[in-house]
């Protein structure tokens, strides 16, 4: 009779690998990286999301930055991912302004509505003037939460940038247009070297600035850009939790070595957008959109 052995639940869980504590990039940074006190206003300490699209492979996560954990406060930042049906791929990103206590609501409603507004930006043979409608149509959703809150609609100011990225499997090249007000940022990762899609965004050249552009105000900042993405390239949008610390080469390079080698699992990728920089510890979303 072939005898069983029996496994201890001790030693099953040792057997079992466990997830590392994030990468720490150059200096120990002070604060823990652990949650603290839950905030008044209750909104998930993190967001996270992916899809495949013919010729496409997202991953996106709104992780919510240690300062404001320690402190108990909520994720400023958020995000969005939505598909027309028709080769279309509408993805953005959020940075409420820390300053403004309402900016949380501001983040959210840009990303919620971004995607009802493409058919005013579709309509249009220039991009520009199209994506001018959207922001416009976004910056309006915003003023009204301001309204239904009865607070002025600067306490709701937040940064904003949205891509429409076009399908086309049949062909080598997929091509984004990106909007944005403020300084959230795109680059291209080709080669793996990262490539700015606005002019004056390398990320080795980011100068932190505290006055910046933002909705629902500053309607008439919007800014344009285009990237074209061909197989293995991937296409990043992000807020300053992320550009700020790609300033520095080291967290530039670690995460061009991560990302080039294509789409890493969901669990991977928040903990890859977990890694630790020492005085960059604010809230950080990126969505990657990968040519695959």
């Amino acid at each position: 009779m072939e005898q069983v052995q029996e496994v201890s639940a001790a030693e099953t869980a040792e057997a079992v690998p466990g997830i590392p504590e994030p990468l720490v990039i150059g200096r120990t940074p002070r604060l823990l990286s652990r949650p603290g006190p839950l905030p008044s206003v209750r909104r998930p300490d993190t967001e996270i999301d992916g899809c495949a699209l013919p010729g496409l492979e997202v991953r996106a996560a709104s992780v919510r930055g240690d300062a404001h954990r320690y402190y108990g406060t909520p994720r400023q930042d958020a995000m969005g991912l939505w598909h027309d049906g028709d080769r279309r791929l509408v993805a953005c990103v959020a940075d409420g302004l820390g300053s403004k206590e309402f900016s949380h609501v501001g983040a959210s409603a840009a990303c919620e509505v971004a995607h009802t507004s493409l058919p005013d930006f579709l309509v249009c043979d220039e991009p520009v003037t199209g994506a001018r409608r959207l922001i416009e149509n976004v910056a309006g959703t915003i003023g009204g939460r301001a309204d239904s809150l009865r607070v002025a609609p600067g306490e709701l100011s937040t940064t904003f940038l949205a891509a429409v990225v076009e399908e086309v499997p049949e062909r080598s090249v997929h091509r984004a247009v990106i909007m944005r007000v403020g300084d959230c940022t795109a680059w291209r990762l080709h080669g793996g070297v990262w490539v700015s899609c606005f002019q004056d965004d390398e990320p080795e050249a980011a100068v932190a600035s505290s006055a910046t552009a933002a909705l629902p105000r500053d309607v008439a900042e919007v800014e344009v850009a285009h990237a074209d993405l061909y197989p293995g390239d991937m296409l990043l949008l992000c807020t300053d939790g992320v550009a700020r610390p790609m300033s520095a080469p080291q967290v530039s390079t670690q995460l061009s070595d991560w990302w080039r080698a294509g789409p890493p699992s969901l669990p991977e990728f928040f903990w890859q957008m977990s890694f630790r920089a020492r005085t960059h510890d604010d809230d950080r979303t990126a969505v990657c959109i990968w040519r695959v």
